[in-house]
């Protein structure tokens, strides 16, 4: 069975992309496009990884870190946002995040990131 990755990011050509790209190597991926979106996928899906952008239209990714972390911690999760806020980044650690990546990313070090964590 494939692992399973959700990605949940507000900009739909990044996520278009990065699903493709996943699908390709041979993941299986679930989108949401909202933080509450996001949660109601996490829940259903429980996902091995979350790629999440911090920067959501309806709530800060820390809330969905903070979900994630707490009802899914098996959930390994990669942050990225195309803001370089070193709060958030520190925030974002401290939750339990695993990776951070700089928008844009390149796709093959993010296949990297994911193939050290699951």
């Amino acid at each position: 069975m494939p692992k399973k990755i959700l990605i949940i990011d507000d900009e739909a050509g990044i996520v278009e992309e990065v699903k493709l790209f996943l699908e390709e190597e041979g993941y299986a991926v679930v989108t949401a496009d909202s933080a509450k979106d996001g949660i109601t996928a996490l829940l259903t899906e429980r996902p091995d990884l979350l790629i999440l952008d911090m920067k959501l239209p309806d709530a800060s990714g820390l809330e969905v870190l903070k979900v994630s972390k707490e009802k899914c911690p098996k959930t390994k999760v990669i942050v990225n946002t195309g803001y370089v806020d070193q709060k958030i980044i520190d925030e974002a650690e401290e939750l339990g995040r695993d990776v951070f990546l700089q928008k844009p990313f390149n796709l093959l070090a993010l296949k990297e990131e994911i193939d050290k964590l699951i």
